[in-house]
């Protein structure tokens, strides 16, 4: 299932949206794409963290994130809760 949730980065002086995109399906590994930076790529971590500690499930299968626009760079650990949004919805459990 495709969800999309919505974040926003700064570029300049300016507020732009990023649309994440999220989609599980079968296999096992997370992929994230769209340029993100290394603490984008360490977010998977503190989501599955944050998730159980919910009390809820992080999916077993494939899951892959795509932060669009690809063009501009995205860092910081402020997509964290969009991300975990998108996972908890794709999975069916919001």
């Amino acid at each position: 299932m495709l969800i999309k949730t919505y974040g926003s980065a700064v570029f300049g002086v300016n507020a732009l949206t990023i649309t994440i995109e999220v989609c599980i399906g079968g296999g096992n590994k997370y992929h994230i794409v769209g340029l993100p930076d290394n603490a984008i790529k360490e977010s998977l971590r503190r989501v599955e963290s944050a998730i159980q500690s919910a009390g809820l499930k992080m999916p077993r299968q494939k899951i892959v994130i795509n932060l669009a626009p690809a063009d501009i760079r995205k860092e910081g650990s402020s997509y964290d809760l969009p991300i975990a949004i998108g996972i908890l919805a794709a999975s069916g459990q919001l």
